[in-house]
């Protein structure tokens, strides 16, 4: 883990869902990297990429602006990609107009390169869970999760792992494909999606708190990773809490701001 300043190159953006976009980064080689290639070849060798060496669930801060007397302003953002992912980070933000972290972003082309620091984080995975692992998430929230389960699920753990996500509405929904991939990889996994404000036919509707605290009776010794609006965080939370979860042993948090 390192909190040098360190830059990147956009090299992909795609729509995921409304105002939510993935922006993909190829990281800069650092001046003076040693250079790869064929055995023996010399001509069109390139600095080998830097190696990003970070935890699913941590963050980087981008510099995305200055203020008027020039210092800088940070945003923080969690790192959506795998570290396997080798070279490449992606992040996922949910584009609003009067965001200066959005405005950044959404004014970026390709090839342009960002600034930050990090990665960063305590919010990562237990090196071992001895239960069933829940993961809640809201919005963009679901960023830094994505890669966790995912590192849980690679262990050699017999717990179950359940993903709750709440969003607004059908527009909103997106990783359908990777949710389901991993459904299909195991049986240990699986993943229910609450719209607050469906527009159509919605079978799981309303809020996630409700859904994780039913539930709370039928699991064996949980660890939470709760991430997303922090509302939802400090009510479920103190729902746990109430009902006998351990908030420093089993509970971990992340707050967003979408």
């Amino acid at each position: 883990m390192s909190s040098r300043i360190q830059q990147a190159s956009l090299v992909a953006r795609r729509r995921l869902a409304l105002q939510t976009d993935e922006f993909v980064f190829a990281l800069s080689a650092p001046t003076g990297s040693p250079v790869g290639g064929p055995a023996g070849s010399v001509a069109g060798a390139v600095a080998a990429p830097p190696d990003l060496r970070f935890r699913p669930g941590q963050f980087i801060s981008v510099r995305v602006g200055s203020d008027a007397d020039q210092n800088p302003i940070l945003r923080s953002y969690s790192i959506a990609s795998p570290p396997e992912r080798w070279g490449e980070l992606a992040l996922v933000l949910r584009l609003v107009s009067d965001g200066i972290g959005s405005r950044y972003f959404d004014a970026l082309r390709m090839g342009e390169s960002i600034t930050f620091t990090g990665p960063m984080g305590f919010f990562v995975n237990e090196l071992a869970h001895s239960g069933d692992v829940v993961y809640v998430a809201t919005g963009t929230g679901i960023a830094p999760l994505l890669p966790m389960i995912e590192e849980t699920l690679r262990r050699s753990e017999t717990g179950r792992v359940i993903l709750f996500w709440g969003l607004r509405s059908e527009a909103d929904v997106f990783y359908q494909d990777e949710l389901n991939a991993l459904s299909t990889r195991t049986p240990r996994f699986t993943h229910q999606i609450y719209l607050s404000q469906p527009q159509g036919f919605c079978r799981l509707r309303g809020r996630v708190t409700g859904p994780v605290l039913e539930l709370l009776p039928g699991l064996r010794e949980p660890t939470f990773y709760l991430c997303g609006n922090g509302q939802m965080i400090e009510e479920l939370k103190a729902g746990l809490v109430a009902r006998g979860v351990s908030r420093k042993r089993q509970i971990r948090t992340e707050a967003f701001f979408d």
